[in-house]
């Protein structure tokens, strides 16, 4: 064939990127509204938002949008945007509903079984530390309680003296090994956002008054109710922040 031939030839047509693409989206998107970063009733961010997140045309974000819709993640109304519908209307038969849901299901599981770990381990230690406290760790302790109570209008900086207002408590235990486990436990928790939840003023201020009831039986060393009380903080503020079950 010769060179004019060839130029005459119509070029092959370019791979399907941008359905490539939306695929991408489309899965990043279902994992954020499954996993309830993005939760129902909340609108997804607008097309040049989306597109800049994702470095994509628009033309990608109103097919994955479509793909979305399909799935009845979200509902789209002229002039309105596009919100996540509510979870009963999901269809949890598509295929890639169904991979995040027990993606997210399995991430939850895992979660759960992390604040046992907690459970067990620090309502012990503050067993331990109602009676082995002395003077400079209970002044550390109330510092710490005094912190926290400070912080609930900040959610980063109130988990920041939450964790400080539970670290000093493990260290008045003098158990070093399960001081250790707990501070591993809470490093890979915190990384989810679902472990985190979505607390509210009323949610810190509560958590607040277990704190201080925890740090009541301290002060009585009163082991059993010291752990009892740290039992119960621990998995009340977690049953709160749950998400629920798909």
């Amino acid at each position: 064939m010769s060179l004019d031939e060839q130029a005459a030839q119509p070029l092959p047509g370019w791979p399907r990127r941008p359905r490539r693409l939306a695929t991408a989206v489309v899965e990043d998107l279902v994992d954020r509204i499954v996993g309830g970063e993005i939760s129902p009733g909340s609108a997804l961010p607008i097309e040049p938002v989306l597109c800049e997140m994702f470095s994509v045309s628009r033309t990608v974000i109103r097919e994955a949008v479509k793909s979305l819709e399909g799935m009845r993640l979200v509902k789209v109304q002229q002039g309105q945007g596009t919100t996540v519908r509510d979870t009963e209307d999901w269809d949890l038969l598509d295929p890639v509903v169904l991979a995040a849901s027990i993606r997210h299901d399995a991430e939850l599981a895992i979660l759960s079984d992390l604040v046992n770990v907690r459970r067990a381990l620090e309502s012990q230690m503050a067993g331990q530390a109602a009676e082995r406290a002395d003077a400079e760790h209970l002044r550390r302790i109330g510092t710490a309680l005094r912190h926290v109570t400070d912080e609930t209008a900040d959610a980063s900086r109130f988990y920041r003296a939450d964790l400080e207002f539970h670290d000093e408590i493990m260290a008045a235990s003098g158990n070093r090994l399960a001081r250790a486990v707990i501070r591993t436990v809470n490093e890979e928790a915190f990384r989810s956002l679902r472990y985190i939840g979505e607390p509210t003023l009323a949610d810190f201020e509560q958590s607040n008054r277990e704190h201080r009831a925890i740090y009541e039986r301290l002060i009585a060393q009163d082991p059993e109710g010291a752990a009892q009380a740290m039992d119960d903080h621990i998995g009340r503020s977690w049953q709160k922040r749950r998400p629920r079950k798909r």
